[in-house]
């Protein structure tokens, strides 16, 4: 049983993490070329990172919703 329970932890872990790094970096770039960096600056430092590639992959789908929103 215990076993069971591992496995269906792996294979939900891949569907909650299904934002790449590529993907927020895509939405990032569009705010920076919009003239906002340091607004992502200030974002990504909410997420404990001074760069994207330091940002928990667990935070990927969060961190490119905010950046989404950025105005």
């Amino acid at each position: 049983n215990k076993e069971s329970v591992k496995t269906e932890t792996k294979e939900t872990k891949p569907a909650e993490n299904s934002i790449t790094i590529e993907q927020v970096r895509a939405v990032m770039a569009e705010k920076s070329q919009a003239g906002l960096t340091s607004k992502e600056k200030e974002l990504l430092e909410k997420y404990g990172a001074n760069k994207l590639s330091a940002v928990n992959p667990d935070d990927y789908a969060a961190l490119m919703e905010e950046a989404a929103q950025l105005k």
